[in-house]
């Protein structure tokens, strides 16, 4: 490359670069200019919330769990203060909780994270829903397992009105629903959760069902999406407030749901389920239809859930910006390199 070029490439792609990081920024500060928290998760024990589930029998009361590599201890939080006003102990060995649901009385625990794709030993817990109390239980436990093989996980969902539970992959590729029913949850063998649809929003960290079952939010790292569970299209999506690690979201009524992150001290906010504006960062509809599992499995699923998928913006973005930055670098490390041998004694 001639050399001026290169010289002028250089703070060209710099401001490119910074470009692309103000705006996103300016995007994502316009949307949530006018959120506030309802409130802040400041005690000391809840570090790395990774699910949440809002009661129905106790008013103004919600529910956390920490995630990978910490007690088994299930909070209880007043959504008004943010205070912790009872701690459930469950009598268990916790290797990744990543979500929380609730229904008819039961609160589900998904030990189900997997980072890897390598777990083997998935478990579901349900304890009767503890409100403010403190003190310690046992847990039924039921091990499961995912058709296809293992796959991240951080959503779990219990329809209300059912038997059924499901799971939502985490894929950069795409989400896929998995189902089961309950009656199929054995203490003493593995239960399948089986693929029902795929098409997903990308890296979802964790979902919820509406109290009427009309509706499923589902949460990535820089948005909130509308699902309608009839068919699971897309029926709307919005940024997220400033969050370290959004990792939550639980309904508090039919039109909204309360949204939140990992990280010490960190906030809640009520956000009303978006609809109508899934195009600004998906398609408008998404694949239902799913391969017949097979033995060779995270391939498979990955792959399944790539058709028709709906990609975070921010995640695209991100991308973007490391490109740019691997360009920058390359175009750097060629100009400290210089001239080649040949040039040298060219020039002789």
């Amino acid at each position: 490359m001639n050399p001026r070029r290169r010289r002028l490439l250089i703070p060209g792609l710099l401001v490119a670069l910074i470009v692309v990081v103000v705006v996103t920024s300016l995007i994502d500060r316009a949307d949530a200019a006018t959120d506030e928290p309802v409130a802040v998760l400041g005690d000391a024990r809840i570090t790395e919330s990774s699910g949440l589930a809002v009661s129905a029998a106790h008013e103004g009361l919600a529910y956390t769990v920490n995630d990978s590599g910490n007690a088994p201890e299930v909070f209880a939080v007043d959504l008004a203060s943010g205070a912790v006003v009872g701690v459930t102990t469950v009598r268990a060995t916790f290797r990744d909780v990543e979500a929380l649901a609730l229904r008819d009385g039961t609160l589900w625990i998904g030990d189900v994270g997997d980072n890897r794709a390598e777990r083997d030993d998935l478990a579901l817990y349900a304890i009767d829903e503890p409100g403010r109390a403190s003190g310690t239980v046992g847990a039924r436990r039921y091990p499961v397992a995912l058709a296809g093989g293992p796959a991240d996980v951080e959503a779990l969902l219990a329809p209300p009105d059912s038997d059924l539970l499901q799971v939502v992959t985490k894929s950069l590729g795409g989400g896929m629903v998995m189902t089961l029913d309950e009656d199929d949850l054995d203490p003493d063998r593995a239960a399948e959760f089986e693929a029902t649809a795929s098409g997903l929003p990308a890296l979802v960290t964790d979902g919820a069902f509406s109290p009427d079952g009309s509706r499923v939010a589902l949460l990535s790292y820089g948005s909130l999406w509308t699902i309608d569970p009839a068919d699971w299209s897309i029926a709307g999506s919005r940024s997220l407030p400033p969050l370290e690690q959004a990792e939550t979201v639980a309904f508090v009524d039919d039109d909204a749901v309360l949204v939140g992150s990992e990280g010490a001290d960190s906030p809640l906010y009520r956000l009303d389920l978006p609809v109508g504006a899934a195009s600004a960062d998906g398609p408008a509809t998404v694949a239902t239809s799913v391969p017949e599992p097979s033995a060779s499995a995270p391939a498979e699923v990955a792959a399944a859930s790539r058709t028709g998928v709906a990609v975070d913006t921010r995640t695209v973005v991100l991308v973007g910006v490391g490109v740019a930055a691997l360009v920058v670098l390359v175009v750097v490390l060629a100009r400290r390199r210089g001239p080649s041998e040949g040039s040298r004694r060219a020039i002789r």
